[in-house]
This record gives C-alpha cells, structure tokens and sequence, in this order.
C-alpha cells in the first residue's frame, strides 16, 4: 500500500508518520519527490510504502511537523487488513 502527501519542505514543514499507531503494518519504505519547478517552490510529495503483517484494523497517523515546533495529526487513514 502506498499513502501519498503533498510537502513543503522549503516552509520547513514535513510530514511525520506514528509508526506505533498501527501495528499491522510494516513500513518498507519512505521517499520525498519533487514536482515540477520544485527547486523553486519547494513543493513535493512525500510517500510511503507499506505491506501487511497480519490482519487487523488500525489507524494510520500523519502529522505535518516542524523542527521547532510540537507535532499535530493532519491526516488519518483508518486501514482494514483482511
């Protein structure tokens, strides 16, 4: 499975993913592409990879986060492994 965000990393604003929020999967792989004129604009997607390790429900978290400043969760994907 593969979740993709949009990110800016030029606003110094990354996204952050809570690995403990859902035990059923295993992340295999995290990549930042830029877009575009994205040496400009610092616009990008960040993707992740993941594959399932048993069945189960659980809720995948993504905060967008800076260096300075205390995460918050942006965006939740609740996911049904069968």
């Amino acid at each position: 499975m593969e979740v993709r965000l949009p990110e800016s990393q030029v606003s110094g604003y990354m996204w952050q993913y809570d690995e403990k929020g859902c035990p059923y999967l295993r992340l295999f792989e995290s990549i930042y592409v830029e877009r575009g004129p994205a040496r400009f604009t610092g616009q990008g997607e960040r993707s992740w990879f993941f594959t399932a390790k048993e069945m189960g429900e659980c809720t995948l978290t993504f905060s967008l986060i800076r260096p300075w400043s205390n995460p918050k969760p942006e965006y939740r994907l609740i996911v049904k492994i069968k």
